[in-house]
């Protein structure tokens, strides 16, 4: 038995670039106990090309930083039977960054836990599932018990992305106008945009959202200046509309996105989900295979998914601190 614990590494190309694959999570963050060894398994053909390392910087050497060595050892070449980069966590060592030395923004965090007997629960999609059927009052006994459930998890997903914002599913992501272009297609991973901004010398200046009539009834669509208003087309693949025309080349569109969670493709494989979401997502299981299955149990189900749900998304919302001052002047001081 091993006396290490083991990820493996894949690499898959997004609109975004060729990104790290953990267990199947894009970009999985990760928390390594001090003392403890893991082996970051890159046999996969895709990792050819895409060495993995640690740095104490987020994206690594790309990013000022230096590669982290300690209790670090490597085998063989990415890409190949046996490749392996392993790190054991030394008990001081500090809080790190899984990156590619050779290309920039394939990682993310690895963080140092220390040694209080703390343990990640992490379920996988079988484990979900398994979870599920049992709530049913069911067991998984066939590969098509497997399949419909997993075609039930991502129809669910689905839903969630209706429901309204999740905030672990929101990126940043930016791109450099083109003078005198005021349409751009997007990623078709992108369900909304929260918020825009264009940023020239520095210095973000927000834009409005308008809606498509507003859009439609613009008398001079060709004016450039500075962008002050966008009107998102949410097609198959979003189609992002600014106005005023961008005037030059150089300003930068900076949007925070709603993104669409990665679908449940393997039942070994991980969810990137928050940890305050595991119960609505056992629970919304539960319901959906219950209305194929155990339609004895669709109302209780139901109403123990909306019961988790409710209580992850009231916790999955931004805090901001909240002042009232009183309007004073109508009164009088005696």
């Amino acid at each position: 038995m091993p006396l290490y614990t083991e990820f493996t590494v894949t690499v898959k190309s997004t609109s975004d670039g060729n990104r790290y694959y953990i267990n199947n999570v894009r970009q999985k963050s990760l928390s390594l106990t001090a003392g403890e060894t893991y082996r970051f398994d890159q046999s996969d053909s895709s990792n050819d090309g895409h060495p993995l390392r640690f740095s104490e910087t987020t994206n690594g050497t790309h990013n000022s930083g230096s590669e982290y060595t300690t209790g670090v050892t490597t085998s063989g070449t990415p890409g190949l039977s046996g490749a392996y980069t392993e790190i054991t966590v030394a008990a001081t060592a500090p809080d790190l960054f899984y990156y590619c030395s050779v290309h920039s923004g394939m990682g993310a965090e690895a963080n140092t836990v220390t040694s209080s007997n703390f343990s990640q629960f992490n379920l996988d999609v079988a484990d979900y599932i398994e979870e599920a059927f049992e709530r049913c009052g069911l067991e998984v006994r066939t590969g098509y018990d497997l399949r419909t459930a997993r075609r039930s998890m991502n129809l669910m997903f689905s839903d969630w992305a209706n429901r309204g914002l999740n905030q672990w599913t929101i990126q940043q992501r930016s791109f450099t106008v083109t003078a005198s272009d005021g349409e751009y297609s997007l990623s078709s991973d992108i369900i909304d945009i929260l918020s825009l901004v264009v940023r020239r010398d520095n210095i973000d200046y927000s834009l409005d959202r308008i809606s498509r009539d507003d859009y439609l009834n613009i008398p001079t669509k060709t004016t450039t200046s500075r962008p002050t208003q966008y009107f998102l087309d949410r097609q198959i693949v979003p189609n992002l509309k600014i106005w005023p025309l961008p005037e030059n080349s150089t300003d930068v569109i900076h949007y925070d996105a709603l993104t669409r969670l990665d679908d449940a493709s393997t039942p070994s494989g991980g969810l990137s989900i928050p940890f305050r979401f595991y119960p609505a997502l056992a629970a919304g299981l539960a319901y959906y295979i219950s209305m194929k299955k155990a339609p004895d149990r669709v109302q209780l189900l139901k109403s123990v998914y909306e019961e988790e749900m409710q209580r992850a998304m009231d916790e999955d919302r931004d805090r901001a601190s909240f002042r009232i001052s009183p309007d004073l002047r109508n009164y009088r001081y005696v």
